[in-house]
């Protein structure tokens, strides 16, 4: 058998035995789509997204936190988190200021505005969730959640 010969009885075999049903990345991405899209309605009338909510939250969570240290915190790329900061900053929702030991370091924390919106985000989010996990058992969930904080 000549090495093409062998290349597509590979590609015949691996087309045979995939699904793309059973790919971790494509199962993931659906979810990930189920789960933005909830969370997306339930903040529309808000006028904020699911990043923003996140960027909220975790500043929330930190309390104050350097623009690098808030990307990392949450996975986002600089260039996502400087672009959801500035729109954050011009709606009154997140504050800035110089660290007193770097002055090249701009602190960032919720600004009043900001922390009265946290609760109703918070419920917001819940029932976002609620819907992307509707078909689970308290049981799946709590797994889901265990094998999810693994991968990261």
């Amino acid at each position: 058998m000549t090495s093409d010969h062998v290349r597509r009885a590979n590609l015949k075999l691996a087309q045979e035995t995939y699904a793309l049903d059973d790919s971790i990345g494509y199962l993931l991405g659906r979810a990930y789509s189920e789960g933005h899209r909830n969370l997306h309605k339930e903040l529309a009338d808000l006028d904020l997204t699911p990043q923003q909510y996140v960027i909220i939250i975790k500043l929330h969570e930190l309390g104050e936190a350097s623009q690098n240290l808030l990307g990392r915190s949450v996975g986002m790329k600089p260039v996502t988190v400087h672009g959801i900061i500035s729109r954050l900053s011009s709606g009154g929702l997140i504050e800035a200021r110089g660290d007193d030991a770097d002055r090249r370091l701009a602190l960032l924390s919720l600004s009043p505005a900001g922390n009265a919106l946290v609760g109703e985000l918070s419920r917001r989010a819940q029932v976002a969730s609620a819907k992307s996990l509707a078909s689970l058992t308290a049981n799946d969930k709590a797994i889901l959640r265990r094998i999810l904080r693994k991968l990261f």
